[in-house]
């Protein structure tokens, strides 16, 4: 009785709010002007997009009225006085000022391209235009086909000059895959395939630090499971330690539990011995060696040994079956057994010496 009578006692969170905002007059204003703002800012964000409904419909019905004019770029850069680059960046300014014009009114952008266009004949060489192109063309509106279609011929107009850009394979991946609208299944799986091939361009170049994981899921999802581990294989390194663990999961549900064991071996001896190098660097050097008694006597490998890892170390990187390569093994290096987190550490189990037959002499 006393704890049904003390659980009827204790105040709900609602009874808790209800006293502190209505315990003073002072509280209570404050609520009630919160309150106001939080109207006030629903009432304006839904009368903001009726009103770029009604202005594009108006502009839809008086595009043909809207003109713009740019002189042609020979004269452009006859302008320019030598410093095209120059006149590049003004032309970009202008084209801002006429985005952020439209963004604020109807959100489209009939003229956007006379404007990009006389910014490339002045100064190709000008990446952020690029990608700048290919991301307000979607901005504030519904991405239909036409605009998804706009987008990628700004971002392959870009890897004409910028053949290494691994942003610009991402977004034309993105667009076939997300913002392309397919007429029939075939045409759907046709968009599905070019934008995988686009996706893995842009994750081989080492410069590219989207997810890793996100390769290798869309190669699953598309039923390629070769691929999603051979792309997992080749992320790998530029992964952080959460992506890794997700990549090494997802090796060991696709029966390739040897080179998830591979891997952890990688990043065991990488954190433990070397933590100050790069990962590539780290391949060449090695793990640190130890000095051991000796499994054969006559081979001077059996002395060298690898250090234990600490629990803590195993913990953080979420290791639990590291397996050195085939070819870096040495006498010794079987496979290694990483205790769960927190109560066992790395241990290499050694090879027992072959037994050595004896000859009697008669």
């Amino acid at each position: 009785m006393n704890r049904l009578a003390r659980a009827e006692s204790t105040p709900t969170v609602m009874q808790e709010l209800a006293r502190f905002w209505l315990g003073s007059r002072s509280r209570l204003r404050q609520l009630l002007f919160l309150l106001s703002l939080f109207w006030l800012a629903v009432f304006g964000t839904q009368w903001f997009r009726v009103s770029k409904d009604v202005a594009g419909g108006r502009r839809l019905l008086g595009a043909t009225a809207e003109t713009a004019y740019i002189v042609p770029v020979p004269a452009l850069k006859m302008a320019s006085l030598g410093h095209q680059s120059f006149a590049a960046d003004l032309m970009f300014l202008r084209a801002a000022h006429y985005f952020v014009r439209h963004l604020a009114t109807d959100s489209r952008l009939p003229w956007i391209n006379l404007y990009l266009d006389a910014i490339w004949g002045l100064d190709a060489h000008n990446k952020s235009t690029y990608h700048w192109g290919a991301q307000i063309i979607k901005f504030g509106q519904t991405i239909d086909n036409g605009v998804a279609e706009r987008a990628d011929q700004i971002a392959r107009l870009g890897l004409e000059y910028f053949p290494d850009d691994p942003w610009l394979y991402h977004e034309i991946a993105f667009n076939l895959r997300y913002s392309i609208e397919a007429n029939s299944e075939a045409e759907a799986q046709r968009l599905k395939t070019l934008a995988l091939s686009y996706l893995e361009i842009a994750y081989s170049f080492p410069a590219f630090t989207y997810d890793p994981n996100y390769l290798a899921s869309q190669f699953s999802r598309a039923g390629r499971d070769d691929d999603a581990v051979r792309s997992a294989l080749a992320t790998y390194e530029n992964a952080t330690e959460d992506q890794r663990r997700e990549l090494r999961e997802m090796l060991k549900e696709r029966n390739q539990a040897e080179s998830a064991a591979e891997l952890a071996w990688y990043d065991t001896y990488h954190a433990r011995d070397w933590s100050y190098l790069s990962e590539t660097l780290t391949r060449f050097v090695g793990p640190k060696r130890v000095a051991a008694p000796p499994l054969h006597a006559a081979d001077v490998r059996g002395w060298l040994r690898e250090p234990t890892a600490d629990a803590a170390l195993t913990t953080r990187l979420g290791v639990v079956r590291a397996l050195p390569p085939k070819q870096e093994r040495l006498p010794g290096d079987e496979d290694v057994e990483l205790a769960e987190a927190s109560t066992r550490t790395a241990t290499v189990q050694p090879v027992a010496p072959p037994a050595r037959k004896t000859s009697t002499v008669h």
